[in-house]
């Protein structure tokens, strides 16, 4: 009788103090999610928020919308030709339907010769010509059914040194091509399945919020956007497709 008390003792001190160890162990800290996805009040937007190891593991990176006054235009290569009946140089522009509809010949073209870099400043380099009909010798049924057609531009005694048959730069200015335009990388677009343009705005530390923009045209690495975020606003350059995976589930 006395052997089975000593063992029960012995068993209930060892549960005691497997019980006190298990008090005594630290709890197990609780996980922090690297991102969280808020909806946004009235809107079907959510705001993205990041840990900073979530935003230096996406190698998340900005940059400043900028807004200039803009002059759009399009360099072509045009031909020069003469008329006997005029006193003057003429520079004869081929272009299709769609280029020819978006050229503004209110606007003085400027005409450089081939050896010049297309994206030199025209008027340091270039002769001045203004749009205008041509002698009839020179109108010979440049139209065609396509909708594609020819301009013609008369260059001033400056143009002395061309010759009929030279191939030149001719510098054009595009209707509606003047303005104050937003600026962003191309890098800052993000496009949905619905074709619809977008960036990520950046308006507090490690919070992102999808913004939509509005491109007017797209040159070199740049989006012009007639609407947009406000000049100064930081949009994402490298991130955004992720970004836009965690708001709303659809891998880009």
């Amino acid at each position: 009788m006395k052997h089975t008390i000593r063992w029960m003792v012995a068993a209930l001190v060892i549960a005691a103090l497997q019980l006190s160890a298990c008090a005594q162990a630290p709890a197990a800290n609780p996980k922090i999610a690297p991102v969280k996805v808020e909806p946004i009040e009235g809107s079907d937007l959510k705001r993205v928020v990041l840990t900073d190891k979530a935003a230096e593991r996406l190698d998340i990176q900005t940059v400043p919308v900028r807004e200039d006054q803009v002059s759009r235009t399009r360099t072509v290569g045009g031909e020069v030709v003469t008329a006997a009946e005029a006193n003057a140089m003429w520079v004869r522009v081929r272009l299709n339907a769609s280029d020819l509809n978006q050229v503004d010949v209110s606007q003085p073209a400027f005409v450089r010769n081939l050896d010049d870099e297309e994206d030199d400043d025209a008027e340091e380099g270039g002769l001045e010509a203004e749009a205008d009909d041509p002698p009839d010798e020179l109108d010979a049924a440049e139209d065609s059914d396509d909708g594609s057609g020819t301009l013609y531009y008369t260059v001033g005694s400056a143009g002395q040194n061309l010759v009929p048959g030279q191939r030149v730069w001719v510098q054009l200015s595009l209707v509606g091509g003047e303005g104050s335009r937003k600026i962003v990388p191309y890098a800052a677009l993000i496009y949905d399945v619905n074709g619809q343009t977008w960036v990520y705005t950046n308006p507090e530390p490690l919070t992102f919020v999808r913004q939509s923009v509005t491109i007017d045209y797209i040159e070199d690495d740049f989006a012009f956007l007639t609407e947009g975020p406000d000049a100064g606003t930081e949009v994402v350059v490298v991130g955004g497709a992720e970004l836009y995976g965690a708001e709303t589930g659809v891998s880009k």
